[in-house]
């Protein structure tokens, strides 16, 4: 499980880091919400669009790698990642207006919110 989990985080980085560089910044934010949600949205059909393939599994590494480091997330008994992905797509379109912070800490409030941990 530990491997499993290693290996997403390093893919998420391996795949994020062509989005993230000086050059690809200079042309669009891809750090954005506005730009992976892109990427979320694809990865939500059947099958992914080709040219979302890319972004829609840096969508989905970044929201399952943040799953697993948070520790204030309880996810229910059977979720999936397309569980996940459609929680924080929905939260994300709600407040449209903050579609231009960057994604990763927005996924993570997302998750937060849809999925907290009640104290017991």
């Amino acid at each position: 499980m530990k491997l499993a989990r290693h290996l997403t985080v390093t893919l998420t980085i391996v795949l994020a880091a062509p989005l993230i560089s000086p050059g690809a910044r200079a042309q669009q934010d891809t750090n954005s919400a506005n730009y992976i949600m892109l990427g979320c949205e694809a990865f939500l059909l059947d099958p992914i669009p080709t040219s979302r393939l890319l972004v829609a599994g840096v969508c989905a590494g970044i929201i399952d790698t943040l799953q697993a480091i948070k520790p204030n997330i309880c996810l229910p008994g059977i979720s999936t990642r397309r569980l996940l992905v459609r929680g924080v797509v929905t939260y994300i379109n709600n407040n449209p207006a903050r579609l231009h912070e960057n994604f990763i800490e927005l996924a993570g409030e997302a998750l937060e919110q849809t999925w907290p941990c009640t104290k017991q």
